[in-house]
C-alpha cells in the first residue's frame, strides 16, 4: 500500500502537469462493465409502471417544495432509483443502443453503485438488495433485518474503483466522488418531491459497511449513506453475530476479464475512512474584490420544466455558442446552484464574459447575500480552456463555474474524510448545475482534467485553495443528443 500521509497530499500527487504522462494507453480488451452481473440471483422487479412528481425543476432546486411524507414502498423506491441513477433515453449507435442515464459520469464509466438496505419498506422483505439499471430491478444479497449498527431504511453508495481507474489511473478516486456526488444530489433533491424525509450521512463506520456489503475495499469501498427515514431509529434487529451470517451469495461476475487495483486508491480509501473530527468549522473567505451586486429574481413566470423533465433531458453539451447574456439570467443560475456547502466546505468562483453590464473576469460568488467580488478582470476562459488539457470548447461557454476549497485547512478541521466531503459537494453542485442548464436551455459540461497549477496561476487563487471541479455552461448552437451514453 502507497505510503500517504494525508489527503491533501493524495490530492498533490495526482495533479496533472504538462511534464507528467497520463499514463499507459486504453486497453479495450479489458474495459470494464458498467453495472455488476449476479448469474445466479433472487430479484425483485421494480414497478415499470411510475407514478412521478410533477413539480416545476426551479422549485425543486430552490427549496421551495411542501409536501407531506408518503410511506416507503417498492412504488415510491422505483421512482426514487429511476429518477436518481436511471436509464432516461436511448439512441441507436449502428447495431448497437446505447443509453443516458439522470446522472453524468466521467467517461460514462459509472463507478458508482447503489445498494438498498431494506427494513420496513412496505411491499419488501427486509434485506439488502443492489439496485440493477439494466434490469431495473433489486438483486437480493441478504435477507432479514439488518444488524443494529447498520441504518435502514437507507442507501449505500460505493464506488467500483476500477471503472474509473481503467481510464483515468490514479486520479480516479477524484472521478469517483465527483460522479457520486451527482448521484447524491440527485437523490436529495427527488426525495422531496416523493414526499420522503431523507438525510445524508457524512461520517459512518466504513468497515461495518463494508463488511455487510461483503466488499474488498481495494476493489470497491462504501463512500456514502443517505438515511431514507430520517426519523426512523437504527435497526432493533436481536444481537447480530457475523459470525453466524452467511457470506453474501452470490457473488457478481468481475467488472473486467483482468481487474487491476491501485495502491494510491487503496491508501486514500482508507485514510479518508477516519471519522470527522469538528476541530472547529472554518469560514472560508477570501480578500474582497470589487462588489457586484444581483437583482432579486422572480420564479412565477419559470413554470416548466418539470423535475423529471429535466432529469430524463440531462446531457453533456458542450457545443457553445456565446451571445450577450441578461444580467438577470445569470443571477438566476446561480440562485438555482446555491447549496449549504458553498460557503462553508467549498467555494463558487465563476469566469464570465459577455454578461450585459458585468465585466468580463473572474469572480467569487457569495451566496448569502447573492453577490460576486471581482477577483481578476479580463477575458479569462481561453486561459481556462489551456489549462485544461487544451479543449478549446470551452472557452466559448458565457461561464465557466470553478470549485475549489482550501483543503489543507478543512483536513485540519475535519480530519481526512474532508477529501470526500469536499469532492461530494463539489459533485452535488456540479449536477445542480446540469439541471440549471436544463431549465434555462442552456448547455452544461463538467471537466474533472485539467492542468491543477496552471488553472490556480490562471485565476490567481488565493494560496492553498485547490482546485476541484471545473463547469462550462451557456447558450449552445442546437439541441443535440449531447454527453456520451453507455452500452447497457
Amino acid at each position: 500500500m502507497s505510503n500517504l500521509n494525508s489527503a491533501t497530499a493524495y490530492h498533490h500527487q495526482t495533479e496533472y502537469s504538462r511534464d507528467s504522462g497520463f499514463g499507459p494507453g486504453l486497453d479495450w480488451s479489458n474495459q470494464p462493465r458498467t453495472a455488476k452481473v449476479f448469474p445466479n440471483a433472487e430479484t425483485v422487479p421494480l414497478p415499470h409502471e411510475l407514478t412521478l412528481p410533477r413539480i416545476e425543476a426551479a422549485r425543486v432546486l430552490l427549496g421551495r417544495l411542501h409536501r407531506n411524507p408518503e410511506p416507503l414502498n417498492l412504488h415510491v423506491l422505483a421512482g426514487l432509483l429511476y429518477m436518481a441513477h436511471g436509464f432516461t433515453s436511448q439512441i441507436d449507435y449502428g447495431t448497437e443502443v446505447l443509453y443516458y442515464r439522470s446522472a453524468p459520469s466521467a467517461g460514462a464509466l459509472y463507478p458508482t453503485e447503489i445498494y438498498l438496505v431494506a427494513h420496513g419498506v412496505d411491499e419488501l422483505e427486509d434485506g439488502l438488495y443492489y439496485y440493477s439499471p439494466d434490469d431495473f430491478a433489486l438483486v437480493t444479497l441478504r435477507k432479514g433485518a439488518p444488524p443494529p449498527d447498520v441504518p435502514g431504511p437507507a442507501l449505500i453508495l460505493s464506488s467500483v474503483f476500477f471503472r474509473s481507474a481503467w481510464k483515468y489511473r490514479d486520479r480516479s478516486f477524484r472521478y469517483c466522488l465527483l460522479d457520486m456526488g451527482h448521484v447524491i444530489e440527485n437523490l436529495t433533491l427527488i426525495s422531496p418531491a416523493m414526499g420522503l424525509e431523507t438525510s445524508f450521512e457524512p461520517d459512518f463506520d466504513d468497515d461495518v459497511l463494508n463488511d455487510y456489503l461483503g466488499f474488498d475495499p481495494a476493489r470497491e469501498r462504501a463512500l456514502s449513506l443517505i438515511r431514507l427515514d430520517s426519523r426512523a431509529e437504527i435497526s432493533s434487529a436481536p444481537l447480530y453475530d457475523a459470525t453466524a451470517v452467511p457470506s453474501i451469495v452470490p457473488q457478481a461476475e468481475p467488472v473486467a476479464p483482468r481487474e487491476e487495483t491501485f495502491d494510491l486508491i487503496t491508501s486514500v480509501g482508507h485514510l479518508t475512512s477516519a471519522p470527522l473530527t469538528r476541530n472547529g468549522l472554518i469560514t472560508l473567505k477570501w480578500s474582497a474584490g470589487t462588489r457586484i451586486d444581483l437583482p432579486s429574481m422572480p420564479w412565477d413566470d419559470f413554470m416548466e420544466p418539470t423535475l423529471v423533465e429535466v432529469l430524463q433531458k440531462r446531457r453533456s453539451r458542450r457545443n457553445f455558442k456565446p451571445r450577450d447574456l441578461p444580467r438577470e439570467d445569470f443571477s438566476r443560475v446561480l440562485d438555482l446552484l446555491t447549496t449549504s456547502d458553498v460557503g462553508s466546505l467549498i467555494n463558487l468562483g465563476v469566469t464570465a464574459n459577455s454578461i450585459l453590464d458585468i465585466a468580463d473576469g473572474f469572480y467569487h460568488y457569495r451566496p448569502d447575500s447573492h453577490d460576486l467580488d471581482l477577483h481578476k478582470g479580463g477575458f479569462l476562459t481561453p486561459a481556462v480552456s489551456t489549462a485544461a488539457l487544451n479543449q478549446d470548447w470551452i472557452s466559448r461557454a458565457n461561464l465557466v463555474l470553478i470549485l475549489t476549497a482550501p483543503l489543507k485547512e478543512l483536513e485540519e478541521s475535519l480530519g481526512r474524510r474532508a477529501l470526500r466531503l469536499v469532492y461530494l459537494a463539489a459533485g452535488r453542485l456540479g449536477q445542480r448545475a446540469y439541471l440549471a442548464a436544463e431549465i434555462m436551455d442552456w448547455g452544461c459540461c463538467g471537466i474533472g482534467a485539467f492542468f491543477d497549477t496552471e488553472v490556480q496561476q490562471a485565476l490567481t487563487l488565493p494560496p492553498g485553495e485547490e482546485v476541484l471541479y471545473l463547469i462550462s455552461l451557456g447558450p449552445i448552437k442546437k439541441r443535440t443528443h449531447g454527453g456520451r451514453p453507455h452500452r447497457a
